[in-house]
C-alpha cells in the first residue's frame, strides 16, 4: 500500500497535542532538481546487514555474533526478560528497555537527527506513527525474516507486525460475583457509571482513538444498533457518527484517566473496594490476579464489542551499528521461544505457527470473536484523523 505524506505543520500539531514527538518533526528537504522538477517518489532501498539474496539463518547468526551490543525498545516490561534470553542464546549483549510508543518514537527521531543511534530495535505499539514518522522518513526500516515469511499473513509483512495486543473491559469480581455489570458500551456513558470508568488517557494511548476512528469508518452501524438496544430509541446525534457520539459521551461522563495500564488494572481490580470501576485494560494485566491478588474479571458479550486489538511493528534503526544483530533479534521474537513470555499475557504472535496460550489468565480466547480487530488498510486514515479525534476528545472531556 502506498502512503501519502502529510505536511510537517499538521504532523507536528497532531503529535504535540498528544505530548508526543515534541522534537524533530520537520518537513523533508526539497528535491535538488528545483521547484519545477517532478518529485521522485521512489525511495532508495536501505541495506541493513547481510543481503536477503542467499539468506540463511546460519549466515545471519554468524554475522550478528560479530556485532553488538544491542538495545531494544518495547512497551512491555517483558522486554527485559526477552533481551536477557536472547543474550544467553546468541552471546550478543542485549539490553531491553520498556518505553511507551510516544517516547520510543521521539527517541528514534532524536537519535536519527543527531546521527547517534543508541536504540537499535523498536517494537512499536503505534503502527500508524511507525509507518508515517519512522519508515517514510527513512528513520527506521521494517525487515521480514525470509525464512519465516511463509508463516506470516501478507498484512503482517510490510511493515513487519510482530504482535497483536488486546484491550478489554474488566470489572471487579469481588463486587460483582454474578458477572460483568455491563453488557453494552453505551452503559459506560450513563449516569450510573459517571466517574467510575477508568482508562489510560486517549491522548497518550492512541490505540483508543484509532479504534474509534475505525469504528466510525467501518462499523458505525453496530454502534447505532447498540445505542438503540440500550436506550430503546432511534439514534440521533449532531455528530458525524455514532462512534463519535459514544466517544463524546464517554469523555463527558468524567472518566478516571490514568497514565498507565497498571493504574487502570489496580483501580478496577484491587481487592477490598467498596465502589466498582469498569476498567479498559490490556489482557496482560490479568496476571495481577495471581501476582497481586487482584479480582479482575473479563467482560464478555458486550455490545457491540468486548474489546479491541491493535498491532505492534518491528523496526530497525537505519543508522544502527549492529544491523545483523538487530535482524536476528526480530527473527528471535517471531519464534515460539522468543515470544513465549508474551503468550502468557494474552498476546498474539504474527507467526501463525505459534499457537496462543490456552492457559493465559484473561480468557481472551473465549471471546476472540467479540474483539474489534485493527485493519491494515486503515493505517494511513488512522494517522491522518488523529489530530481531529484528539481535539474532539479534549474538548468533550473539558466541557
Amino acid at each position: 500500500m502506498t502512503f501519502t505524506k502529510r505536511s510537517s505543520v499538521r504532523a507536528a500539531a497532531a503529535l504535540t497535542a498528544m505530548a508526543l514527538l515534541s522534537v524533530g518533526l520537520m518537513a523533508c528537504a526539497p528535491s535538488s532538481g528545483g521547484a519545477q522538477a517532478e518529485e521522485d517518489t521512489t525511495k532508495p532501498e536501505v541495506e541493513l546487514g547481510i543481503s536477503d539474496d542467499g539468506y540463511t539463518l546460519d549466515k545471519l547468526i554468524k554475522a550478528a555474533q560479530k556485532e553488538g551490543p544491542l538495545v531494544v525498545s518495547d512497551s512491555t516490561g517483558k522486554i527485559t526478560d526477552i533481551a536477557d534470553a536472547f543474550t544467553a542464546k546468541y552471546g550478543i549483549q542485549t539490553t531491553g528497555v520498556k518505553q511507551k510508543a510516544g517516547e520510543a518514537t521521539e527517541i528514534a527521531i532524536r537519535e536519527a537527527e543527531a546521527d547517534n543511534i543508541q536504540t537499535d530495535v523498536f517494537i512499536l505499539a503505534d503502527a500508524p506513527v511507525g509507518e508515517r514518522e519512522l519508515i517514510e522518513r527513512d528513520i527506521a526500516t521494517a525487515w521480514t525474516p525470509p525464512d519465516l515469511a511463509d508463516s506470516l499473513d501478507t498484512e503482517y509483512k510490510d511493515p513487519l507486525v510482530v504482535a497483536t495486543d488486546v484491550m478489554v473491559w474488566a470489572y471487579n469480581t469481588e463486587l460483582y460475583p454474578d458477572g460483568c455489570p455491563v453488557d453494552n458500551l453505551w452503559a459506560l456513558t450513563d449516569k450510573d457509571w459517571t466517574g467510575h470508568v477508568v482508562m489510560e488517557d486517549p491522548t497518550l494511548k492512541t490505540a483508543i482513538l484509532y479504534w474509534v476512528n475505525e469504528m466510525a469508518a467501518n462499523h458505525d452501524d453496530v454502534m447505532k444498533d447498540a445505542y438503540e438496544d440500550y436506550f430503546g430509541e432511534k439514534f440521533k446525534s449532531d455528530e458525524d457518527s455514532a462512534s463519535a457520539e459514544f466517544l463524546k459521551r464517554l469523555a463527558q461522563n468524567q472518566p478516571l484517566l490514568v497514565k498507565s495500564g497498571s493504574d487502570s488494572a489496580e483501580s478496577a481490580g484491587a481487592p477490598g473496594q467498596t465502589e466498582g470501576f469498569m476498567g479498559l485494560v490490556s489482557t496482560a494485566k490479568f496476571r495481577e490476579n495471581a501476582d497481586s491478588g487482584y479480582k479482575m474479571g473479563l467482560c464478555k458479550d458486550v455490545a457491540p464489542y468486548s474489546g479491541f486489538a491493535y498491532t505492534k511493528l518491528g523496526l530497525i534503526a537505519n543508522g544502527t551499528k549492529s544491523p545483523n544483530a538487530a535482524k536476528l533479534f526480530l527473527h528471535y521474537i517471531l519464534t515460539e521461544e522468543g515470544f513465549a513470555p508474551q503468550l502468557e499475557d494474552g498476546k498474539f504472535s504474527s507467526n501463525s505457527d505459534i499457537e496462543p496460550a490456552a492457559d493465559e489468565p484473561s480468557g481472551i480466547l473465549d471471546i476472540w470473536d467479540q474483539i474489534s480487530i485493527a485493519e491494515r488498510g486503515m493505517l494511513d486514515k488512522d494517522y491522518d484523523s488523529l489530530p481531529e479525534w484528539n481535539d474532539f476528545w479534549i474538548a468533550a472531556n473539558h466541557s
